[in-house]
């Protein structure tokens, strides 16, 4: 794939971030904290830049007097703050020091983010309002913990009409989220 999830993801309309969710359910969640753990050090390695370049010639930390701090807590804390950030709605804190665009852009990758987040545990929980039979049929599916093959055994059906009826709840599943998600991010 030419362009990453978050990018497809950030552009997509309602019903095909529904069908990336849909598509890499199995894995989704791990691609959610993947991109969170990238934006937090993206985020942490430009502050880092920034310390540093407020350093003089000589590598000495140019500190204003009476300002003593211990950075390592700092970073710690810092870092605890980002992770709590995509807990809820509100905006990531940035350092002054860090242009106004690249600000934009870091918010903005904070922002889709836990849209990612709060779309992918809607789609779950929708997942839980089907009838049990397609729940049955469409989680193991869609966790690939069974194939069209098994399900088709243990249902006492045909592979062809377990096809089928995927395709069915795929449908409405889809037809759902789009209904749920907003259109555009």
């Amino acid at each position: 794939m030419s362009r990453n999830i978050y990018q497809l993801y950030e552009e997509g309309t309602a019903k095909e971030r529904a069908e990336l969710i849909y598509s890499n359910f199995d894995s989704f969640a791990g691609i959610l904290e993947d991109y969170k753990a990238r934006l937090i050090y993206e985020i942490q390695a430009e502050e880092q830049f920034w310390r540093c370049h407020n350093r003089d010639e000589l590598g000495v930390r140019i500190q204003n007097l009476g300002n003593y701090d211990d950075p390592t807590a700092q970073e710690v804390l810092d870092r605890i703050s980002l992770e709590k950030s995509f807990e809820g709605t509100e905006q990531i804190e940035l350092s002054d020091q860090i242009g106004s665009e690249r600000k934009r852009i870091l918010r903005r990758k904070h922002h889709v983010l836990i849209i990612m987040g709060e779309e992918y545990c809607l789609f779950d929980k929708h997942l839980r309002t089907l009838r049990l039979t397609d729940q049955n049929l469409i989680i193991p599916y869609l966790r690939r913990t069974k194939d069209y093959c098994q399900m088709a055994e243990e249902n006492r059906v045909s592979e062809g009409s377990i096809r089928q009826r995927i395709y069915r709840i795929h449908k409405l599943l889809i037809e759902d989220m789009t209904g749920y998600f907003i259109e555009k991010i």
